[in-house]
Formats: structure tokens, C-alpha cells, sequence
């Protein structure tokens, strides 16, 4: 996969929770050698996001105007469901940059 891959993780304060799904989501890319880049962000701030991929850590309906694909990363904080949402973000990756 040529293309870096830009990834939003966003939660309520963007510290925290972003911080520990931030790192989880950089091991999984890592171990599958893809290029990425990751910012950490307020859930409030999705709308305005210039990214090819949003991960909230808390439900939201929010969307961004590019129409980027928002996934719930709720998963890579509590480790239940980590395999499934690791996998929705790898095809999720694909379909965006390619792959």
C-alpha cells in the first residue's frame, strides 16, 4: 500500500482515550506495514476534519464534509471486539487509499 493512510481518533476531550486508541491502532498498522499518519481530536470537531478516516471513541452521529468513513474505536480502548474493529479498520483502509 503506497498511499499514507490519515487517521482521526477523536473522543470527548482528545487526550486520553485518544492517547490509548492512538497507540493500538499504530501497533496494528505497524504489524501490517502500512504508512499512516494519525492526529488526535475533540468529537466536536469531526465536522471540520480533513481525513480519510475518523475513530470516535464514543457514539456520535457525526460526519465530516469530505464524507469520510467515522468508525466506532470503542474497541481498542476496552479490548472487547478488538479483532472485529481491527479488521472493519483494515477494509475500511482499503477501500479508502487502496490496496
Amino acid at each position: 500500500m503506497a498511499k499514507t493512510v490519515t487517521i482521526c481518533v477523536c473522543c470527548g476531550g482528545g487526550i486520553f482515550t485518544t492517547s490509548v486508541v492512538t497507540e493500538e491502532i499504530e501497533k496494528l498498522l505497524k504489524s501490517k506495514k502500512i504508512s499512516y499518519k494519525i492526529e488526535p481530536h475533540k468529537i466536536t470537531e469531526i465536522p471540520n476534519l480533513e481525513t480519510d478516516i475518523i475513530v470516535a471513541t464514543g457514539k456520535t452521529q457525526a460526519t465530516n464534509k469530505s464524507g469520510a468513513p467515522v468508525l466506532i474505536g470503542l474497541p481498542m480502548f476496552t479490548g472487547v471486539g478488538k479483532e472485529e474493529f481491527s479488521q472493519l479498520l483494515l477494509d475500511t483502509i482499503k477501500q479508502v487509499v487502496g490496496g
